[in-house]
């Protein structure tokens, strides 16, 4: 359709933009320019989204959580190739990382399976997502899902802990007491000017992001009541609307859960300023500023942007006497958060608010149709899937499916998707409980509900000042290709990068690699494309570009969890319906499999006062850091002597133990002879290192050591001998803490995962004694799936042992960016 002669609409992000509305720089008007630096942040930072679909919403400790994952260009939403590694991390609920993936992606695809072993504690995990390039936006932009883990094996600790959660806007007045509930004031646009009507949305959570419902009044700092009720709405969200007055401050006495009352304060009233209203219809958002202050503020102007499409109208002349407004209609933006920015004349921001726009459905339909309603054991079922857009025409996607147990979606009904994740949450700073809320049952309460999420949750994609100003989005992090070691090099009290630091790398296994780097002007340093089958392990040596070892090497391994606790699991009494027959019957099955396979319980097996002892053989002679093959050398254990924790250097302990071997001098200027041949090689776990570096490594951290004299030095070439150092650190087999050693770091580095194939036995009738077939909660599960030009998918599988009624629920993603959901009809499965 035409658009409305004073509106401007420009695809930035797509590569093409600007060109329409720039014919050259210097006849740019003011928000000309302006798009055209959205446009160039949009095309530098290039976006990337994460999403992953899980085989259902809720798990048991000993169970397996199987995910399909999609990585898309942040504004179009298509499937990118930029990334083609994608990390997946589990972490428990005190934030540690307890399981780990990194996976290749094709074409923004991929799929994998994390184990919640047995050992594990029930709480609130969380699962994160990411792709190296992705953290170039910030921590709050990498995926992330809360998920609820029972006590159903029968190996589980039977505690349940508690753990943290995410971020909050700033421009925002906060109130977090020890103990209370946290209770955030928003005032729309950002600011509460004298005399000017106002809209102030309320956000009220316990210490662990849940929302609360609370209710109270408005006073002025005479307790006078300026608004006699509030209550929130859903999610412990509501609004209220009031005139600041002249010289007041203003507090909420706020009606807890518990019954008591508590004053909060609101952000200070600022005597002159702007103002921005939004009200929104069917078809539009109507967007009104107001300006109160000395003089007349002159002309004002607007600027929209979705997901990289901005849409202006022309500008308004505003006084302190009247409003001024513009109309924009929603069929001008792509399904998303819309950003609504009021500059001055001088093109200086002002004012901000966000708003949601939908056209059409959330979702594009996955139709998903059994070809029975009941089945017996070990019976084949065919499932028919049809994808289809608004208008009922086929549309080819890619898709994942899975059949599990359909009293689960009860447990987590409003849990997110596909479509509330790239839509609304991906481009949200911090948590958001029961996002599917928003897009399942659209409605004037859902609408309005959605309305006071934006208003308290803050939107951080960009920040105006830099873009004004032309500064290119920071990017420590690049597109990962393949495997790739990546950190920092920073000073020995680690806070402050070393640039152009020399770097080593020697991977020691599976095979022998050497290479050399540089670290950039931050301290960063890549080593990409590192042969990995399994697991590598790897050596790093960092000196100054002056010499000297005296520094940090801090491996990357992905954003540190950060966040407040996390939220514990209700009793079972007061669990969601349909909790307790989920762990009875996830119990029984991982019993069952026990008694099948008993090796599996070997390990948690308790010896109670049985000591077991065994005589520990320093340095192995087959220990991968034996890179030069020499044997005979003379061993001192460091490991259990304890002389070695004085923090004494390693020359200090060697001095008078080792016949022939003569070290001299005073820390730091040491030196070391053997049998007066000259100063000796030295080997650090397997690299040749300086003397600089040996010094400068605590005894406590050293293993052993092992001096080679005469022959047995003769591997190494010259004619001093050499002496080997091996850390504890470099050993594989070391499970003690890991501190940092300067100017070395040893990494244990994993391949990319092998996924497993979910377990789909093909049953037929000469199979006539079947092993035991324990699927229960999840039936079938399909990570990778295409439709044909038709948007259709034929699906096979056969049932288990157990019986019970299950569902399908499949998500996914079509060409050009949509995305697609949908849900079977219940079907019953009669057990054995």
């Amino acid at each position: 359709m035409r658009l409305p002669k004073a509106l401007l609409v420009a695809l930035l992000a797509s590569g093409a933009a600007l060109s329409a509305f720039r014919p050259r720089p210097t006849d740019e008007t003011l928000l000309q320019r302006i798009a055209r630096q959205v446009g160039e942040y949009y095309t530098t930072a290039r976006q990337e989204k994460a999403y992953l679909h899980l085989d259902r919403p809720v798990y048991a400790t000993g169970e397996t959580i199987w995910f399909s994952a999609y990585v898309v260009d942040g504004s179009r939403h298509q499937l990118d190739s930029l990334s083609q590694v994608l990390h997946v991390d589990l972490l428990s609920p005190q934030r540690k990382v307890v399981a780990r993936r990194t996976i290749r992606l094709q074409g923004g695809r991929a799929n994998g399976d994390i184990d919640i072993a047995d050992s594990l504690t029930a709480g609130t995990y969380v699962l994160r997502a990411y792709t190296n390039w992705m953290r170039n936006a910030g921590e709050n932009f990498i995926y992330s899902r809360r998920l609820s883990v029972w006590p159903a094996s029968p190996l589980s600790p039977p505690d349940v802990p508690t753990s943290t959660p995410g971020g909050a806007g700033s421009n925002v007045r906060r109130v977090a007491r020890p103990g209370q509930p946290d209770i955030q004031f928003f005032p729309e646009g950002g600011y509460l000017v004298e005399g000017l009507p106002a809209v102030v949305a309320v956000k009220a959570t316990d210490a662990t992001g849940r929302s609360l419902a609370v209710k109270g009044q408005i006073m002025n700092a005479q307790n006078a009541v300026v608004v006699p009720a509030y209550s929130s709405r859903h999610a412990g969200m509501g609004r209220f609307a009031f005139v600041p007055g002249a010289g007041q401050r203003y507090h909420a006495r706020i009606v807890l859960p518990d019954g008591t009352a508590t004053d909060y304060p609101l952000p200070a009233s600022q005597p002159s300023g702007y103002t921005l209203h939004v009200v929104e219809s069917a078809d539009d958002f109507l967007v009104e500023a107001r300006y109160r202050g000395p003089g007349a503020p002159g002309a004002v102007q607007l600027m929209t942007e979705v997901r990289g499409v901005v849409a202006y109208p022309g500008p308004r002349t505003l006084t302190a006497d009247a409003p001024v407004s513009w109309r924009m209609p929603k069929k001008n933006y792509p399904s998303g958060i819309v950003h609504f920015t009021l500059f001055d004349g001088q093109g200086a921001p002002q004012c901000e608010r966000l708003a949601f726009v939908l056209n059409g459905p959330s979702a594009l339909r996955i139709a998903i149709t059994s070809d029975q309603t009941n089945y017996g054991p070990h019976a084949p079922v065919q499932l028919n899937v049809r994808v289809t857009d608004a208008a009922g025409k086929p549309v080819a996607t890619n898709f994942s499916l899975g059949v599990s147990d359909a009293g689960l979606t009860a447990i987590d009904p409003q849990a997110e998707t596909i479509a509330s994740n790239l839509l609304l949450t991906s481009d949200l700073v911090g948590y958001v409980e029961n996002p599917g809320y928003y897009f399942r049952e659209p409605s004037a309460a859902t609408a309005q509900a959605l309305d006071d999420l934006l208003l308290t949750q803050g939107w951080r994609r960009f920040v105006w000042k830099e873009v004004l100003a032309g500064q290119a989005p920071p990017m420590p992090f690049t597109p990962e290709r393949d495997i790739s070691l990546v950190g920092q090099v920073v000073s020995a009290s680690g806070n402050r990068p070393i640039p152009n630091s020399q770097l080593t790398f020697l991977q020691m296994r599976p095979g022998k690699v050497v290479a050399t780097g540089t670290t950039d002007v931050n301290g960063r340093f890549s080593f990409a494309g590192i042969p990995v089958t399994d697991t590598a392990l790897i050596t790093l040596q960092a000196r100054r570009a002056q010499g000297g070892s005296n520094v940090l090497i801090k491996p990357d391994f992905g954003p540190d969890p950060t966040g407040g606790p996390l939220p514990l699991l209700p009793q079972l009494s007061a669990a969601p319906a349909g909790v307790a027959s989920f762990i009875k019957r996830s119990r029984q099955a991982q019993a069952a499999d026990l008694d099948l396979h008993p090796e599996k319980a070997v390990r948690n097996i308790n010896l109670g006062n049985v000591s077991v002892t065994a005589k520990r053989e320093t340095v192995p002679r087959d220990d991968p850091r034996r890179l030069y093959g020499a044997t005979g050398g003379t061993v001192i254990d460091f490991a259990n002597d304890p002389t070695a924790k004085s923090g004494m250097n390693i020359l200090q302990m060697l001095q008078g133990r080792v016949a022939g071997l003569t070290i001299s001098g005073n820390p730091p200027n040491m030196t070391a002879q053997i049998r007066n041949s000259g100063s000796p090689l030295f080997i650090l776990d397997g690299m040749k290192v300086d003397i600089d570096a040996i010094s400068s490594i605590n005894s406590a951290d050293v293993e052993s050591v092992e001096v080679f004299k005469g022959t047995e030095a003769a591997i190494f070439g010259g004619s001093g001998g050499a002496i080997a150092i091996y850390t504890k650190r470099a050993n594989p087999n070391y499970k003690g803490p890991l501190g940092a050693s300067p100017g070395i770091a040893t990494v244990k580095l994993p391949g990319f995962y092998a996924a497993r194939e979910f377990y789909q036995p093909r049953y037929n009738a000469l199979l006539t004694n079947p092993p035991a077939d324990l699927r229960t909660s999840t039936l079938y599960w399909n990570p990778l799936v295409r439709t044909n030009a038709n948007g259709q998918a034929e699906l096979h599988f056969f049932t288990a042992d157990g019986g019970g009624t299950f569902q399908a629920i499949a998500e996914g993603l079509s060409v050009d960016g949509q995305p697609a959901q949908g849900t079977s009809s219940n079907f019953v499965v009669r057990g054995k």
